[in-house]
């Protein structure tokens, strides 16, 4: 289980407690319609209860002879109860509250760790309260290499391999980072035309993220900088709105401290205003610095982006990012024009 921030704790704590609670509740409506049904069951239960509080006052007297008579009594009425119960196909463990892990009682806590349930209740949590999740349909199971050409050509990664070739090696790099997350800090810069399939590969890393419980953030560049932007605009404003001005501040928390932030086309129509330039970059090196993965996709090479945006954002990503080159037709293109063309 890898390390969770103070928040994350929190709302698995009162996960937890919310699950505790309702099968509590479930068990208090069972055992109330169960009585109801079978009054006998709660006769044996009081006189169960009665015994057993003779033979403490007998204890305490050292009253011997009635500690004995008593453990036998005790006795007798568990069996007698058994009895009943089997005759009647109720579980002998009907006192017990069903939960729904049985390792660690719905707590999320086993053997002073956390119980193996935590991650599927981390992937809930994960999907509640998040305005940024990646397309539903774009994941490896849809995943179709076939789509791009095998043929080596001089246009393309220079003619040493195919398009083809290309996708299924970039597909294998990031199928290894998925499965060594916790352990591989990386970030990545994919790059290339339009249609070569960068948003569905990073898109497809997103999704398979998110089945493993870790926190994603699937945005597009456009609408992250006019997040920045309007943050600025409420820091510098007379009176800001509280309501608004808190749900901004919770994105950007939400974006700046995600296990794993997916930026999608910070291309030429993503160039936000230039005040919002100094955040992003403050957004690259906070995130650097903490260790958090990124992902962004370009139309931009490397190089162009110096121009384009600025010559910090140029150098930040050029340094500490893997540069993943995506070259090929324009795929989407292609197909929508099959797609056309089949019709009647």
């Amino acid at each position: 289980m890898r390390s969770l921030d103070e928040n994350i704790k929190k709302r698995l704590q009162r996960y937890y407690e919310l699950k505790r609670t309702i099968a509590e509740k479930k068990h208090a409506q069972y055992l109330e319609g169960l009585y109801q049904d079978y009054p006998e069951i709660k006769d044996f239960e009081n006189k169960r209860t009665e015994y057993s509080l003779n033979k403490i006052r007998a204890n305490i007297k050292r009253e011997n002879q009635k500690v004995q008579y008593y453990t036998e009594q005790i006795l007798e009425i568990d069996q007698q109860l058994n009895i009943f119960l089997q005759e009647n196909n109720i579980p002998l463990d009907y006192e017990k509250i069903k939960y729904e892990c049985s390792f660690c009682q719905d707590t999320g806590w086993y053997h002073n760790d956390y119980c193996v349930c935590t991650e599927a209740a981390l992937k809930i949590l994960n999907q509640q309260d998040n305005p940024f999740a990646p397309p539903e349909n774009m994941v490896f199971s849809a995943f179709d290499a076939s789509i791009f050409s095998d043929k080596r050509e001089k246009e393309f990664f220079s003619g040493n391999i195919s398009p083809n070739e290309a996708i299924k090696g970039i597909k294998k790099m990031f199928t290894v980072f998925i499965d060594n997350f916790d352990q591989n800090f990386k970030n990545f810069y994919l790059f290339g035309s339009p249609g070569t399939g960068k948003t569905f590969m990073m898109a497809c890393v997103a999704n398979a993220l998110r089945e493993k419980g870790i926190n994603v953030i699937f945005i597009k560049a456009v609408q992250l900088f006019e997040i920045m932007a309007k943050r600025r605009i409420l820091l510098n404003s007379f009176n800001p709105d509280p309501v608004e001005q808190d749900t901004v501040r919770r994105i950007i928390d939400l974006i700046w401290k995600s296990e794993i932030l997916c930026i999608d086309d910070l291309g030429l129509g993503a160039k936000g205003i230039s005040n919002t330039y100094a955040d992003f970059i403050a957004l690259l090196d906070e995130r650097l610095n903490s260790g958090l993965s990124t992902l962004i996709t370009s139309n931009l090479k490397p190089k162009e982006l110096a121009n384009e945006y600025d010559e910090r954002i140029g150098s930040r990503i050029t340094g500490n990012y893997d540069l993943t080159p995506f070259e090929g037709k324009d795929v989407r293109r292609e197909m929508a024009q099959t797609r056309k063309n089949k019709r009647p």
